[in-house]
């Protein structure tokens, strides 16, 4: 009998859940809003009663940093280019706070967000060459043909006038492509047309270097590509990974056709078109 009662209270206590060591963090890469999510969770047992909240946070926040790093890591080797510097994230590390916390059911929770584009996001501390492929004129023209509202000669349909196209749409869904904070554009002879070069730190930095969507419908695509934008699907990706995409020659001279097409293109104006579960990338 004895010996019952004590296959049946460990029998017990062995569904009990167990006390984690660690917080366990989970993120997520959202493509299409341009963020990082990132989420920790943590049941130490009794010694979460040892502990005051302050320790806590200190506790969660730093393991949610710890994913982030491996996040950050993987997005840094798809972005850079040969010969760039490390980048230092010692500044954004030590400006990144919990967005929210709380004890409950002997749990403590925590979650946190990192923009990828804008002031003080992933991108702003990326060391890329920015600009290094414009002209000296480039700046000004840039704007200009941003703002500019195309009249009926822009739009001339006749085989003598160029068009002028608001943005560039590349459909990707059809290849492995994966997400990057610099996706570039090549041509299949090779030659590059679009990427972090091709823009000005400000520019790259304020709307990120393209858009990623499972549609150009939704309304963050349209206001991002224009109202007539060049939609072309990928031929193939570039060799030196998975984040350069190929245009054909035919598409990429209709786009060259027209500087106000180029100068649109380099106000990142940018939509890539990706199957909806690479939009939200887990880690």
């Amino acid at each position: 009998m004895r010996s019952f009662v004590w296959i049946l209270v460990f029998g017990l206590f062995a569904n009990l859940p167990a006390a984690a060591k660690e917080p366990v963090v989970e993120a997520v890469v959202d493509w299409q809003n341009e963020k990082i999510l990132l989420s920790a969770q943590w049941q130490p047992g009794q010694a979460l009663t040892r502990q005051s909240n302050a320790e806590l946070r200190q506790r969660m926040r730093e393991a949610l940093l710890r994913k982030l790093s491996l996040v950050v890591g993987t997005l840094w080797q798809r972005s850079q280019a040969a010969g760039t510097a490390e980048p230092d994230f010692s500044a954004l590390w030590s400006s990144l706070r919990l967005d929210t916390f709380q004890v409950a059911e002997n749990r403590a929770l925590a979650t946190m967000q990192v923009s990828l584009r804008g002031r003080d996001s992933l991108i702003a501390h990326f060391p890329l060459e920015y600009g290094s492929e414009l002209q000296a004129d480039e700046p000004g023209a840039q704007a200009f043909a941003y703002d500019k509202r195309p009249n009926v000669s822009d739009h001339d349909n006749s085989d003598n006038e160029p068009l002028l196209y608001t943005g560039l749409v590349i459909d990707a869904r059809h290849l492995p492509y994966v997400p990057s904070l610099n996706a570039g554009v090549f041509t299949s002879a090779g030659r590059q047309l679009y990427g972090a070069a091709f823009m000005t730190r400000s520019t790259a930095v304020k709307r990120g270097v393209a858009g990623h969507f499972a549609t150009d419908t939704v309304p963050a695509a349209l206001r991002r590509a224009g109202k007539r934008p060049l939609k072309v699907s990928a031929l193939d990706l570039q060799s030196a990974g998975e984040t350069g995409l190929v245009i054909s020659e035919e598409d990429a001279a209709r786009l060259l056709a027209h500087a106000g097409s180029v100068r649109n293109l380099r106000r990142a104006r940018l939509i890539i078109l990706v199957n909806s579960e690479k939009l939200r990338e887990r880690y």
